[in-house]
């Protein structure tokens, strides 16, 4: 790989990772038409329990779901970012999150995969598979919930299992392209 492909590569990185960054700044400040910019027109958004398709559909549903929480924090805490090709990138983000109204506060540690796409000089979210390692309030999570098979524990919701750790391999993600 010749010096300026290097750089190029790096350059990419370093615009991924403010990508990443803005991301949450914009979800918790509910600054929907900024974030809207951040997804291709055609991103996907999904879970094991659900998908959005497309950039609208993908904001409206972080409105209804952010609407219970009069307060978010989203932690990109750290990743690993593929730059496949000039428009291209594959990303493994992990995450911590919190979310709280005056009733409950919940925490969550969740893994992003994401696919990433140039469109018009900007990377932006092509894809965005989010998993669980947990998801609770705070009293259960300082009552030992974290350590049971059910980690996925929001309020209003059925008690779930959560996606990771992984160990039976159905989430490979995208930690190994690199």
């Amino acid at each position: 790989m010749s010096i300026e492909q290097r750089l190029r590569a790096l350059e990419d990185r370093a615009q991924i990772q403010d990508l990443l960054v803005r991301y949450a700044v914009l979800l918790d400040d509910c600054r929907w038409d900024d974030l809207a910019q951040l997804f291709t027109a055609d991103a996907v958004f999904a879970s094991p329990n659900s998908s959005t398709v497309g950039r609208a559909a993908v904001i409206e549903n972080f409105k209804v779901k952010h609407a219970p929480w009069g307060f978010t924090l989203h932690d990109p805490h750290a990743s690993v970012i593929t730059v496949i090709d000039d428009n291209h990138a594959q990303g493994t983000v992990i995450g911590y999150a919190e979310l709280a109204n005056p009733d409950s506060t919940l925490v969550t540690f969740i893994r992003y995969q994401d696919d990433y796409r140039r469109e018009e000089g900007a990377w932006r979210f092509a894809a965005r598979h989010v998993l669980s390692s947990y998801g609770m309030t705070t009293s259960d999570y300082v009552a030992g919930m974290v350590g049971q098979r059910e980690r996925k524990r929001w309020p209003n919701r059925p008690l779930g299992a959560a996606e990771l750790p992984d160990i039976e391999g159905r989430y490979p993600g995208y930690l190994g392209l690199s």
